[in-house]
């Protein structure tokens, strides 16, 4: 054994190091023992401290003189560098300025025309794509899409022409009109994508809808997913198409009159994006997220009390408004995300940020169940009434008629909104089984489960309130819930069964967003004498509205009906069939599971 008989020194050359944190191990070993001494240090570039812009915007933002400031706010960190293909990727070219206060990095950069792509190298050992990225790229070496955090990159067009608008003449239909038809895009086109989906505009309106409402089309990871996984809230996913093929699928549904809802998660991230990736577990650093413990579907929690993140949520809400002109926004999962005040944080903050972008852009949250003060006491517009869905859903399927749940589902006054259009009525969604698939299971044969198919459309599209169905209901889709792709059968467009019920709903939509009686929230319940299992209310309006008689039962029922002034009553699912007076009272003999709707209208009112 040799003793030293000065201290050991050794240097390195700072340059033979690349940036970023080191470690040193050094040992000594005696006769019997070993010791071993750690040493942490960082190889760290000389910084420029420096003052931001005054309004410094995080992401890559074009500025007057042609440059693009990019900025990333992350407090903290000891050094951010930005790596793209115009600095050959070299992690160390372009290192970013911080503020005095050490939570923005910001780097102005000189481009030339063209698509440029770049990441972020946090601390000299992190690749993130931008969080605030309006594009990317995330695919592995052999050009499927990926999962993996440091794969992601962001995509900048500079100098690019703008997307050409021609939907200068759309006027987003009121909330008292709404038709909502929410869809996945592998399911009404699998591989379609944005494209794909254009091409099935022509057939979503005539069927006589006024609103779609996508699962989320922002990125996530991997190339399938219903999207509720989000990994970049402000950039489409690549998947399914361009920024610009997002465009012309809005466009093309504005030239058709249809509003587009943009479905939204603020409850959680996937572990993928940048956002989390920037400080990982560590929810002491993150301005981002929070510990959380409880169930969350596995993701990361959102901290929805933090400045950052509230402000986060504004300036992509406002960018969908501006850069895509969505007609509003659907937040899933709010009864998780929570709220508090007018706008203090949560479900209250998004749709007041929402609303100084656009104040007429719908606010609809997916508050299950239901919780009328987030309606009445913040900018916060409708909710999903899955208490409607639940108990319509058990009395079609049960032929079972309980008359006062039946009254307080049909009265969204009765469960403490203020108007009825604060609830959107819906027997079907993403998150349901069928209503065909569930009466097929119940064992009924084809005939009498298309009936109360019908019935279920019929009841939920003259209920008051504005009116959601999803992608295939119009036709009796029954395939069993997938939590991904799903492929409607159009085939079944072409059974009796399903024309049948297509053509229902045609009608039914078409009086859902043209009869007077339906754009008011009135509703007079009947409380005479009726057979036991039937339902029997009117939605009234000056010169004849829609009274609307349903059998719950299993056995055939007859019914009078007093039909108030106005008219003359036509049965609008059987136009060819007896008409009616005003003041009249209509015998109806109702099969079991079937519904009939008269209309005081004249029949022109359900042309094409």
């Amino acid at each position: 054994m040799t003793l030293l008989e000065a201290p050991l020194r050794w240097e390195i050359p700072a340059h033979a190091l690349r940036l970023g944190r080191h470690e040193m191990v050094a040992s000594s070993e005696g006769s019997s023992t070993t010791r071993l001494g750690r040493v942490e240090f960082w190889s760290a570039p000389e910084l420029v401290v420096s003052n931001p812009p005054t309004e410094i915007r995080s992401g890559a933002t074009p500025q007057e003189d042609g440059a693009i400031l990019f900025a990333l706010y992350a407090p903290g960190k000891h050094f951010v560098a930005l790596s793209g293909d115009f600095n050959e990727w070299n992690p160390e070219a372009d290192v970013m300025h911080r503020s005095p206060d050490g939570a923005w990095w910001w780097l102005r950069k000189k481009l030339d025309a063209g698509t440029w792509h770049y990441q972020y190298v946090v601390d000299g050992e992190r690749l993130i794509a931008d969080p605030y990225s309006h594009d990317v790229e995330w695919k592995d070496a052999d050009g499927r899409e990926t999962h993996l955090p440091a794969l992601a990159r962001s995509v900048i067009e500079v100098e690019q022409p703008p997307f050409a608008w021609t939907d200068s003449d759309y006027r987003r239909p009121p909330l008292s009109r709404a038709l909502i038809y929410e869809l996945h895009l592998q399911d009404m086109h699998p591989g379609g994508g944005f494209t794909g989906t254009i091409a099935k505009l022509d057939y979503i309106r005539a069927l006589g809808v006024n609103a779609i409402e996508p699962l989320p089309v922002n990125e996530f990871t991997g190339a399938e997913s219903w999207g509720y996984n989000p990994a970049f809230h402000l950039a489409p996913e690549s998947a399914y198409g361009t920024p610009d093929e997002l465009r012309q699928l809005v466009n093309e549904a504005h030239r058709r009159g249809l509003a587009v809802i943009k479905d939204v998660v603020l409850n959680h991230m996937d572990r993928a994006s940048p956002l989390y990736q920037l400080y990982g577990p560590d929810y002491d650093a993150s301005p981002y997220f929070h510990l959380f413990l409880g169930e969350n579907w596995g993701f990361p929690d959102l901290d929805q009390e933090s400045d950052a993140f509230k402000r986060y949520v504004a300036d992509m809400l406002r960018h969908w408004i501006e850069a895509y002109r969505v007609d509003g926004f659907r937040y899933d999962a709010t009864r998780w995300v929570g709220w508090h005040g007018y706008n203090d944080w949560g479900a209250s903050w998004f749709a007041f940020a929402a609303k100084q972008a656009d104040p007429g852009a719908w606010q609809i949250a997916e508050h299950l169940p239901s919780d009328p003060d987030l309606i009445n006491r913040t900018e916060m517009d409708t909710t999903w009434d899955a208490h409607f869905r639940w108990r319509l859903r058990e009395m079609i399927r049960d032929a079972r008629l309980d008359r006062r749940e039946f009254a307080q589902i049909m009265d969204p006054l009765r469960s403490g909104f203020t108007n009825a259009f604060q609830r959107i009525a819906y027997t079907e969604s993403h998150d349901e089984e069928r209503v065909m698939r569930e009466l097929k299971d119940a064992g009924y044969a084809e005939e009498e489960a298309v009936r109360r198919a019908i019935t279920a459309l019929a009841v939920t599209l003259t209920a008051p309130g504005a009116t959601m169905v999803y992608a295939g209901q119009e036709f009796g889709e029954d395939t069993p819930k997938v939590v991904g792709s799903n492929p409607l059968q159009w085939r079944k467009l072409n059974t009796p069964a399903g024309r049948k019920i297509q053509e229902s709903f045609r009608t039914l939509a078409r009086l859902r967003t043209r009869h007077d009686a339906l754009a008011d929230g009135a509703i007079r319940i009947h409380e005479g004498s009726l057979p036991e299992n039937v339902a029997v209310y009117e939605r009234p309006a000056t010169g004849g509205g829609i009274v609307v008689a349903v059998n719950f039962g299993r056995e055939a029922a007859k019914v009078r009906v007093p039909l108030s002034a106005g008219g003359p009553w036509f049965d609008a699912l059987n136009p060819g069939a007896e008409r009616w007076a005003g003041g009249e009272a209509a015998s109806l003999q109702i099969p079991a599971g079937g519904t009939v709707v008269l209309s005081g209208s004249q029949p022109d009112i359900l042309a094409d």
